[in-house]
């Protein structure tokens, strides 16, 4: 690995735009929401009737939680833009088990994400923020090709909630330092699976995901409750995403041993243990 080598996550929000057009900006709650104290239950109700403030604020407080958490087991970057982020590490696995919990907490609060992960080169050169009374100049200089592989694996063309992988992070899967073996139970089993066969034909060739759905029986069922609901509330316009998350779901499942879904909009999911017991390994296997 050359010394300017890393990996980087790219999580986006999805659907912000839209939301950003059809609410107001609240800006009294999202500055309460900065102050830890002052996010009392009334604005919390009143968050929640706004669904721009449910979803910014929602984001931000999981990214800075999953940040805080992940920086104490080793160094990272984190960049945040409005409703995007570049998170910055040295070895595969950390990126990968960031970029599931995050996807685990936001699906839970109902937010929609997408995620590029990719391998290049990667340098930060400046951040600064200086504030005035009447404006301020801010500046994240930074860039690198993992930088604009993440991005392009993000936005290839593949809808839905999906953590993607760009092709310069296969070959680490199978080098010990990007993909230890472990028995740490905080770290995520480390397995992908193939997109779709129509999805594989998008604009820069990406045709595997991260499979993110191992979760613990009560939370399983809060994030399926929850992706359900959103795919309820969304417009018609937008249940592509919807419908082939929950494709890329029943792949994940079927890959860890469960049997396929019969229904992608059943309100519960089977309760069968398949043969994840049997792989606790966290290094991949085809």
């Amino acid at each position: 690995m050359t010394d300017n080598n890393r990996v980087v996550l790219f999580v986006d929000v999805l659907g912000f735009a839209d939301l950003t057009e059809a609410y107001p900006i609240d800006l009294e709650i999202l500055q309460a929401h900065g102050r830890r104290f002052s996010f009392n239950i009334d604005n919390i109700l009143r968050a929640s009737r706004n669904r721009l403030t449910h979803t910014f604020t929602g984001f931000h407080s999981s990214l800075a939680a999953e940040l805080d958490l992940a920086s104490m087991r080793y160094p990272l970057t984190a960049v945040t833009f409005s409703d995007s982020a570049f998170i910055v590490t040295t070895y595969v696995y950390e990126a990968v088990n960031i970029s599931i919990d995050l996807i685990h907490s936001l699906v839970s609060q109902k937010i929609p994400v997408r995620m590029g992960i990719a391998y290049g080169s990667f340098a930060a050169l400046r951040f600064k923020s200086d504030i005035m009374s009447d404006g301020g100049d801010h500046a994240a200089q930074f860039l690198g090709t993992a930088i604009v592989r993440a991005h392009a694996a993000e936005t290839c063309g593949i809808k839905g909630l999906r953590i993607l992988i760009h092709h310069s992070v296969l070959p680490l899967f199978n080098d010990n330092r990007h993909n230890p073996e472990s028995h740490d139970k905080m770290l995520h089993p480390m397995r992908y699976i193939e997109c779709s066969e129509e999805e594989r034909t998008n604009k820069i060739g990406v045709c595997h995901e991260i499979d993110y759905w191992h979760l613990k029986p009560t939370r399983e069922t809060k994030a399926w409750h929850a992706f359900q609901e959103m795919w309820k509330e969304a417009p018609k316009s937008e249940y592509k995403h919807y419908e082939v998350t929950a494709e890329a779901i029943n792949r994940m499942r079927i890959a860890q041993g469960h049997e396929p879904l019969r229904n992608l909009r059943r309100s519960t999911l089977p309760r069968t243990t398949g043969n994840l017991g049997k792989n606790k390994s966290r290094r991949y296997t085809n």
